[in-house]
């Protein structure tokens, strides 16, 4: 044996990896670039679909979807308990509890045009909420606050108040402003807020107090139960966790409350954003699948034409006494080792690639979407693990004729 051939049976096969891809520096470019291009189109597919989930979860932070319970009978309100088991279903996220009733002023004279001498024109309107700021007149629009804060989960014995109201009785924020109830229950708050709607004076002469935008004052559940221990409520915006499950979340509530609420979702606004993200995510994942599969196909066909020069190499390589199994080893370090250059070289390329497909197939226009587009470590885990998956396939299908084959036939065609 040449003292040449005894180095070679030496060496380990990541060595010979090595010395094949600096003794043929064409091939290994040409394999750099292919990889590279294919490892670019897989990250960028990849951080763009990764964004998009991400985002989605934002924008059901955000839109807040919901299941609207209200009451089909004055009669039958929605009680405590009721409230109670539905805030503790697993998709549930919180319940914003809605009460309406009318009150007697204590302390305060409530507005009216009317000369009507019946009862609702002594009466101011209370109306309950946990979160005054969502599923009320305010998140609509029809009303603004123009001093103080909105009714909260930390407001206690908190009451918004008309402006209207409040200059005619000579009120303002932290003030005090009482009223009771017709069986002689009384609770005073504190004005916490006020607010205008900006139709008061559109309403009739003829609209009694209770009915009277100015006379509307909002307070919290905690006092609400104070003045109506046993009263229950009018209305509940269901807030889910899981925007997904809206439809099965409104089963479970109507088979709960029967015929006593009328059960409605609200996730349009859910829906609208989350249109262009899913309709991109289609196309994304169609794009990740042909590169993959085009990524796949090409290696393929570079290492079956390089795999075919090298019989002769492999064949002596083999009856030298070196193991099929180290050749199909020495080829894997060979395209992993390209593998890891490209990736390397997508990763600068990765996030620059994902901002364009983003513009391409959203806009960086769309209300309420933005992606994050960095590169995040399980972007490069995805990459790998396709990359790798790539190489696997890639290298199996080129070197299994080699190790298939006797290395004595293929020595004597190649002799012959």
């Amino acid at each position: 044996m040449q003292p040449e051939q005894e180095v070679v049976i030496r060496m380990t096969f990541y060595q010979l990896a090595i010395r094949y891809l600096i003794r043929k520096k064409g091939k290994s470019i040409l394999l750099f670039f292919v990889l590279l291009f294919v490892s670019s189109m897989i990250l960028s597919a990849t951080i763009i679909l990764r964004a998009s989930e991400d985002s989605k979860q934002a924008i059901q932070a955000k839109t807040g979807s919901k299941v609207i319970v209200e009451i089909t009978d004055q009669d039958h309100r929605i009680t405590e308990e009721e409230l109670r088991q539905i805030s503790s279903l697993d998709d549930v996220a919180f319940v914003n509890r809605s009460a309406h009733a009318s009150v007697l002023p204590d302390g305060f004279v409530p507005i009216t045009n009317s000369l009507s001498g019946n009862e609702d024109n002594q009466k101011a309107a209370v109306i309950s909420f946990d979160q005054l700021g969502k599923d009320s007149a305010f998140s609509e629009g029809q009303y603004h606050l123009t001093k103080g804060k909105y009714i909260g989960p930390d407001t206690v014995s908190g009451a918004v108040v008309n402006a209207l109201l409040a200059d005619a009785n000579g009120l303002a924020v932290g003030d005090a402003i009482g009223f009771k109830t017709e069986d002689g229950a009384g609770v005073a708050t504190k004005i916490v807020g006020l607010f205008q709607s900006g139709n008061e004076q559109k309403q009739t002469s003829q609209t009694d107090s209770v009915h009277r935008i100015e006379n509307q004052i909002f307070i919290d559940n905690a006092t609400y139960a104070k003045l109506f221990s046993s009263h229950g409520y009018d209305k509940a915006a269901v807030y889910t966790k899981h925007p997904q499950k809206l439809a099965s979340l409104k089963g479970r509530l109507e088979s709960m409350l029967q015929d006593k609420a009328a059960v409605t979702t609200s996730d349009l606004l859910y829906k609208q954003m989350k249109a262009p993200l899913d309709q991109a995510a289609r196309v994304i994942r169609l794009m990740l699948i042909l590169s993959t599969a085009t990524g796949m196909i090409v290696v393929s066909l570079l290492l079956c034409m390089w795999m075919r020069s090298r019989r002769k190499e492999a064949a002596i390589y083999i009856s030298m006494g070196r193991s099929k199994g180290g050749i199909c080893l020495q080829a894997l370090i060979e395209a992993f080792a390209v593998l890891i250059l490209a990736a390397a070289g997508a990763c600068a390329l990765g996030s620059f690639l994902a901002r364009a497909l983003q513009t391409l197939f959203i806009g960086n226009d769309t209300p309420g979407i933005a992606l994050e587009t960095a590169l995040q470590a399980s972007d490069v885990l995805s990459l790998l693990g396709l990359g790798g998956l790539i190489i696997l396939i890639a290298v199996t299908i080129a070197v299994f004729p080699i190790l298939r084959a006797n290395p004595k036939d293929t020595l004597a065609k190649m002799e012959g």
